[in-house]
């Protein structure tokens, strides 16, 4: 009986080892997702910005 229990538990402990390898590997996935999405959000809002007036800031005007 006894053998049959350290089998057991040798079994339950690698389980759950490789759901833990699971759970860090998702977290690091939604943490790259994240940050491409932050990125894609600063380009689209400097892009939203630049369209509301285009011409603004392309070119200079100096008269003495």
């Amino acid at each position: 009986m006894e053998v049959t229990g350290i089998g057991m538990s040798a079994m339950s402990t690698n389980v759950l080892s490789n759901a833990n390898i699971n759970s860090e590997i998702g977290i690091a996935l939604l943490d790259k997702a994240l940050e491409a999405d932050q990125m894609n959000g600063d380009a689209l809002t400097r892009m939203l910005e630049r369209s509301v007036n285009p011409m603004v800031g392309q070119n200079i005007d100096i008269r003495l």
